[in-house]
């Protein structure tokens, strides 16, 4: 069973506040502003398929992998809804597979932070490496270290509701300062008020923040070139106002 086994199913409806369409243009800016134009492009821990099939709309060839068996049979149906051919196959981004001669991986919605060693953080970086052609763009996004010691973690909740169901989900997080951790405890609570049923999922997601000098001597370490840090959705470099950040580098040479 994977961390999203019993999550999934509510996953998209959790997110519908996502804009996949701002944030798929925002990476094709970094991508071409590092030379890369639409080719083929790899999303490694592509999820239910919403930033893989924007991409593919704007002309690039894509092909998406993610560990979870759930989110990989909803971004089949979705690509097949919309009439694209878009090969998604259930796989671990810490493992190399058949995939090669790709112009650009990306890897979004910090999976990097899903990695919670050095050792699955490089091994996913092999992956990259093992899927791209020479000179090939690698974009990733994750939790900036500097920004969760700043913060803190703190409960939160969110309640969507689109008739006839409701959604509440808890999220109690718990941080390991030594292990550069938090492990985020979501409670979702399912309602259907047509039914008068619910349901509750619990699910323990932990995650790594890291800092951009031990992602650049893991990507070195991995035969990448570092070519940039910055805060999500911007050109700034990380700072404390925001957990999320993003990584751009190019393949230099053999792991």
């Amino acid at each position: 069973m994977t961390v999203f086994a019993d999550y999934a199913p509510w996953y998209d409806l959790l997110y519908q506040d996502k804009d996949y369409g701002a944030e798929t243009a925002f990476v094709e800016t970094r991508l071409r502003d590092h030379g890369a134009s639409p080719g083929r492009l790899l999303d490694l821990g592509c999820g239910t398929g919403l930033h893989a099939l924007v991409f593919a709309r704007q002309g690039w060839s894509v092909a998406g992998i993610d560990l979870s068996h759930e989110m990989i049979a909803s971004a089949k149906a979705r690509a097949e809804q919309a009439g694209l051919s878009i090969p998604f196959r259930q796989g671990d981004a810490c493992e190399a597979g058949l995939e090669r001669d790709f112009d650009a991986v990306v890897s979004l919605f910090h999976v990097a932070s899903y990695q919670t060693s050095r050792d699955a953080l490089a091994a996913m970086f092999r992956t990259a490496h093992a899927a791209l052609k020479p000179d090939g763009l690698f974009f990733f996004d994750y939790w900036y270290g500097g920004a969760v010691l700043a913060q803190g973690v703190e409960t939160r909740v969110k309640v969507i509701e689109q008739t006839p169901l409701r959604l509440t989900r808890i999220a109690q997080s718990d941080h390991d300062e030594q292990a550069a951790t938090v492990t985020v405890n979501y409670t979702l609570f399912c309602e259907d008020t047509d039914r008068g049923t619910i349901r509750r999922v619990d699910e323990a997601h932990r995650m790594r923040y890291w800092f951009p000098f031990e992602i650049d001597a893991a990507l070195q370490a991995s035969g990448f070139q570092p070519a940039a840090h910055a805060a999500w959705l911007t050109q700034d470099a990380p700072s404390t106002k925001s957990w999320a950040a993003y990584a751009v580098a190019r393949k230099s040479g053999t792991p």
